[in-house]
């Protein structure tokens, strides 16, 4: 079992910044676990502007926003693992990756859960049918759009709660 003092689960820009923070306070046993096959998170897909004017003092893409960071944890040689997954997280904080490397187990002193967040599935927004043609998240299709460069169609009905007040 591998030993390190932090392990943060999540490789976007939460899990980025806490792991710059974490090493620029002089905790540098740390290991990023990330999902997706690259750093970033949805920042990647988010290819308008409106990032990083607080941190950074100006106005950054998405993608741009996430390679601050992600320059930021290589430059430092913080380790990273991607195209893995947590499988488990024990009360005495051992923590069960899946990756190329087969499974490890790693011991933390502490982890850091940054996954940000998922749209709901299609049964949770009470869509019914098995697989409804044509019917994506907004996540989904900002994914397709920008990422893939695949248009998801042309005409557009956008259904969302209704809010109070």
């Amino acid at each position: 079992m591998k030993k390190v003092d932090v392990l943060i689960v999540g490789g976007g820009p939460a899990g980025l910044a806490a792991a710059v923070e974490l090493y620029r306070k002089n905790i540098k046993n740390i290991l990023i676990v990330e999902r997706e096959n690259h750093l970033g998170g949805i920042l990647k897909q988010c290819i308008h502007d409106g990032f990083g004017l607080t941190r950074f003092g100006e106005t950054l893409s998405g993608p741009e926003y996430a390679k601050r960071f992600i320059d930021q944890v290589e430059e430092l040689q913080i380790p990273y693992l991607t195209d893995a997954a947590v499988t488990g997280i024990s009360g005495d904080k051992v923590v069960t990756v899946v990756s190329r490397n087969g499974l490890e187990k790693y011991q933390a002193k502490a982890v850091i859960l940054t996954m940000g967040c998922r749209e709901r599935t299609r049964g949770a927004l009470g869509i019914p049918g098995e697989r409804p043609a044509g019917v994506f998240t907004a996540g989904v299709a900002q994914s397709y759009i920008n990422l893939h460069n695949t248009m998801v169609g042309k005409e557009v009905v956008i259904l969302a709660p209704a809010t109070s007040g």
